[in-house]
């Protein structure tokens, strides 16, 4: 879901917690199965929440070239990189400490630091830029001047 913040006049993508950019699955579902194939599992038997779940027998290994890309692009644009000799969710750990969902946090992370899409983005990176004094930057061109109803985010 997209939505214009009134203060800023900027677009934004909502995420729930719950689910990550670009997945079809929740991000609790993609560490379940990253974290038994870092201990070895083999990818069937590590993927039978995801088959059960109606996903294509291809979609395991999808997951895990997207987290490769992931970590590339992660160790290139974040400021604190992590451990550099790691690799997979064990990269993303080094990064984001002991969290429940490292993930998830490892996007919040990126989106603090500026830039958008670090973890399982279908786009390429696309890195925020600082607006010029008194010059409202939009992520979709044109729409920043465009009048929209604004959602409430409060009950």
């Amino acid at each position: 879901m997209r939505v214009r913040c009134r203060h800023c006049r900027r677009t934004h993508a909502l995420i729930p917690s719950f689910s990550l950019p670009g997945l079809c699955i929740g991000s609790a579902e993609a560490e379940r199965y990253l974290a038994a194939r870092e201990e070895g599992v083999g990818r069937r038997r590590a993927a039978t929440e995801l088959l059960a779940r109606g996903m294509s027998d291809g979609y395991p290994k999808r997951i895990e070239r997207v987290l490769t890309t992931t970590v590339i692009r992660g160790k290139a644009l974040l400021v604190a990189p992590g451990t550099e000799r790691l690799q997979g969710l064990a990269w993303v750990r080094s990064v984001v400490g002991d969290v429940q969902h490292p993930l998830v946090e490892l996007t919040r992370i990126g989106l603090a630091g500026g830039v958008n899409g670090i973890c399982f983005c279908r786009a390429s990176i696309l890195l925020f830029s600082r607006p010029s004094r008194g010059r409202r930057v939009s992520h979709k061109n044109g729409s920043a001047l465009e009048e929209t109803t604004a959602i409430a985010s409060g009950p």
